[in-house]
């Protein structure tokens, strides 16, 4: 009597649905965990230049007293346009940014008197937009 080792066709088609229905569920958790690691990665990116901007201003008024930087500065990313308080927009020197990871591409951002940035809107990082109040950044896919 001959042996005959394998599987039938029935326990292979068995095999091949168990596994596309593991497939089924297990996609759509990981596209989910995927766009929440690119949201958390804009939204460090975004701190990253927040805390680049601040240092980037302070050292500017320390190093120039008598230039008081006004309430806002316009993004482009490495360079950060700000206006002296109570002035035109762009008649401080622009600063370059030092920033690790991501750069925005547009934004603004609001400074109080000692050159804290106290928010930030429109910060456009990849295919999200950033917008950082009371010290927290929330990114949102762009549409």
């Amino acid at each position: 009597m001959k042996s005959k080792n394998g599987f039938t066709l029935i326990e292979l088609l068995a095999v091949i649905v168990i596994l596309a229905v593991i497939a089924l569920i297990a996609t759509p958790i990981i596209l989910n965990l995927i766009e929440k690691a690119r949201l958390g990665a804009a939204e460090s990116s975004a701190y990253a230049y927040i805390e680049a901007a601040e240092k980037a201003v302070v050292v500017h008024m320390m190093s120039n007293p008598n230039d008081k930087v006004g309430t806002s500065c316009t993004v482009a990313g490495l360079t950060l346009t700000c206006q002296k308080a109570g002035e035109e927009a762009g008649n401080l020197p622009a600063f370059t940014l030092d920033v690790k990871g991501e750069v925005p591409s547009a934004g603004t951002l609001t400074l109080d008197s000692k050159g804290t940035i106290t928010g930030a809107t429109g910060l456009t990082i990849g295919s999200y937009t950033v917008e950082y109040a009371s010290g927290k950044a929330t990114a949102t896919a762009t549409k």
